[in-house]
């Protein structure tokens, strides 16, 4: 019988344990700022993959796939909650608390409309 998947953040704290086996810098502040770095380096080549998606600087050529640019997200994302969970005596919270505050403040802001974000430049609906 299949075991039942993890929550997210049961599968962050698998994934810190990693990151933090991996980094072997024998300090806890530097292990820290070494994981708060990470999700930085993640966004630059998230960045870069939809440039190079885009054409940008390949003089047209397009040599990343728009997949390629989701799973760099993915990395970036998962390298941030994994710095959270560092950080954080309680991140799984921590993280509910904080979407729940920018969901309700983006329905205030979006007056209650829903945004549809699945085409670059497409209109909020109004």
């Amino acid at each position: 019988m299949p075991q039942p998947t993890p929550d997210l953040f049961d599968q962050i704290r698998e994934l810190r344990g990693r990151d933090e086996r991996r980094l072997q810098a024998g300090d806890a502040d530097i292990e820290t700022i070494l994981l708060l770095a990470k999700g930085s380096e993640e966004a630059n080549e998230s960045i870069e993959k939809y440039r190079r998606s885009r054409g940008w600087g390949t003089n047209g050529v397009t040599n990343a796939e728009p997949t390629e640019v989701a799973d760099e997200l993915c990395s970036t994302i998962t390298a941030a909650l994994v710095a959270l969970d560092r950080v954080c005596p309680d991140a799984r919270a921590h993280w509910g608390q904080y979407l729940a505050h920018g969901y309700q403040r983006a329905r205030r802001e979006n007056g209650g409309a829903t945004a549809c974000a699945s085409a670059p430049g497409r209109p909020v609906n109004t």
